[in-house]
């Protein structure tokens, strides 16, 4: 893709300031923030064909919210696949599954699993370090907003 490398990492900047903004405005709507976070990255970066966030409930992964389309059922159940592989490595999955590439990033209370960002891509060259970048940023931003949330809920 000959993007310009310039513009992209204005684009990363641009989102970077969206999501941050809005973090600090929505005082515990951790909810709210998830489906931000979804609906900017889905509609910024052409690239990106699915955006989704799955909860942990139970022994299952649960999807909470997303943008555009993705073969992953709506509950995944502990165990299988890519968001069982990335919860059991505690870090960034990325994976080739044919001309796409799909993105898992968890994101934790303490030891304790959350939920993961899911983000897929086309082509499969179309997500690269700096989107990884941005990703574990915005699971490090979520677990601090989690903790907000749950501090705030403790008082």
């Amino acid at each position: 893709m000959g993007d310009d490398p310039m513009r992209k990492a204005d684009l990363m900047d641009e989102i970077r300031s969206k999501i941050g903004v809005v973090a600090d405005k929505l005082e515990g709507d951790i909810e709210a923030l998830y489906r931000y976070v979804i609906e900017t990255l889905y509609e910024h970066v052409p690239t990106y064909r699915y955006v989704g966030i799955y909860l942990t409930h139970g022994y299952e992964f649960v999807r909470f919210h997303h943008a555009g389309y993705s073969s992953h059922p709506p509950v995944i159940r502990f165990g299988q696949g890519l968001h069982s592989l990335a919860a059991a490595r505690g870090k960034l999955v990325r994976e080739r599954v044919g001309r796409w590439t799909e993105v898992l990033v968890p994101f934790y209370r303490g030891h304790h699993l959350i939920g993961e960002l899911v983000v897929i891509g086309e082509p499969e060259d179309g997500i690269d370090e700096e989107d990884l970048a941005l990703f574990r940023e915005i699971a490090s931003l979520l677990e601090a907003k989690v903790e907000e949330c749950n501090s705030s809920r403790d008082d």
